[in-house]
């Protein structure tokens, strides 16, 4: 049946003398628009050409046409997306079929009759019509989606930022003093953390550094970490005088701040802070519901501090124990957010914890060295069978004498 409201265009390429005799009555007979040119104008004629449903390229009589020429005519051609039909002469010619595979190229013998070359023809336009209607659905479908991805767009480059904001909250470099060394590791599962710590040098002789968790994750975590390090007050000043406060009544008074908010009910914070005075290696330190730091003397001992208390958030009045631990020189302290307990193993019988096998050599080792090892114990679990999770580790350590 012919098409009243539009007709197929077929650009020719071959040479007047060798046209496929039955290919003018192909073409007469699907009743489309035609045009011949030669080999040599061929790309002039694809260039102004760019609506063409169909080329055939007749190779016969070509074998004086460089390979480079054709090479570039075919090329163009796919460029168009426009299916092309070469029609091979005599087996004698310097050019084959073989010379042009690819996506929508055809072949046809310079011999066959002009109801074969119909139906090839007629094949070549009914796929072209096809892939015009298949690009005009992609061309709809993508101007649908430009909103969308707009949309995700805007939010990949607002968690960007916030994720900036939320590192500018954390200090900038680690207070390195004498005798002291300080390392950690900040890893969020996503673009912003649920956690966030600290080192504060409250003083000549006294050091602040805690690890606090927000149970959940995402941008509400996110946002509630800022407000724990806004309201975290360590040291109360009054005129020209200061006062150091003790760490149980920093978690009693976060504890205070966080219920004054009215948050939902689910958004509870462990937290551990712990205060050193760096002449006398006196720690004091206070536990909300977070996981128990673990000290390591200088002969590599492992052991978990019982200093315990209840989740910041939840209930009013709720009172912290301040434990005081002597330290030595040698020593070192990790604190740590949940995200990292995998990277311990703890004999539950024994009431022990140790590194796990290959590691084992981490517990005589600098604090940095430790930090970055329980960095790859976590990854390659969390490889094995755990999913990722905010991992904050906060690793002190006093010079050995």
């Amino acid at each position: 049946m012919s098409n009243t409201s539009y007709k197929n265009q077929v650009l020719i390429i071959s040479e007047d003398e060798f046209l496929p005799e039955g290919l003018e009555q192909a073409v007469k007979q699907l009743e489309v628009d035609s045009k011949i040119c030669r080999p040599q104008d061929a790309l002039a004629e694809l260039k102004d050409k760019q609506l063409a449903d169909a080329v055939i390229l007749s190779l016969q009589g070509l074998q004086q046409l460089e390979n480079e020429s054709l090479k570039e005519i075919t090329e163009q051609i796919q460029t168009l997306s426009v299916n092309m039909l070469v029609v091979s002469g005599e087996s004698t010619d310097s050019h084959t079929p073989g010379d042009y595979i690819g996506k929508g190229i055809f072949h046809a013998c310079h011999n066959e009759s002009g109801e074969m070359l119909k139906g090839r023809l007629a094949t070549l336009l009914e796929l072209q019509s096809r892939l015009r209607d298949l690009t005009c659905e992609v061309e709809m479908f993508r101007s649908f989606n430009q909103p969308v991805n707009s949309q995700f767009h805007q939010m990949d480059e607002e968690m960007r930022l916030a994720a900036r904001l939320q590192r500018d909250f954390l200090p900038k470099q680690l207070n390195q003093i004498k005798g002291l060394h300080f390392a950690c590791v900040f890893r969020p599962a996503t673009w912003v953390s649920g956690d966030i710590y600290d080192v504060m040098r409250l003083d000549e002789e006294h050091v602040g550094f805690y690890v606090a968790d927000v149970v959940g994750h995402g941008m509400p975590a996110a946002l509630l970490t800022m407000f724990i390090k806004r309201a975290m007050v360590t040291k109360r000043i009054i005129g020209n005088n200061y006062t150091i406060i003790e760490p149980g009544e920093v978690l009693e008074q976060l504890n205070i701040d966080l219920l004054a908010q009215g948050l939902s009910e689910y958004q509870f914070v462990t937290c551990c802070y712990a205060l050193l005075n760096i002449k006398t290696h006196q720690m004091r330190i206070a536990n909300a519901g977070h996981p128990l730091p673990i000290r390591i003397n200088p002969q590599g001992d492992m052991q978990e501090l019982d200093v315990r208390g209840s989740l910041l958030g939840i209930m009013a009045d709720q009172k912290y124990q301040t434990k005081t631990i002597q330290l030595k020189n040698g020593d070192k302290l990790l604190l740590y957010s949940d995200g990292a307990e995998s990277a311990f193993i703890t004999e539950e019988t024994e009431g022990s914890i140790h590194f796990p096998k290959g590691y084992e050599n981490l517990k005589s080792s600098d604090v940095q060295s430790i930090c970055d090892g329980l960095v790859d114990i976590i990854e390659r679990k969390e490889n094995a069978e755990h999913p990722r999770d905010d991992v904050t580790i906060v690793g002190m350590e006093l010079e050995s004498d």
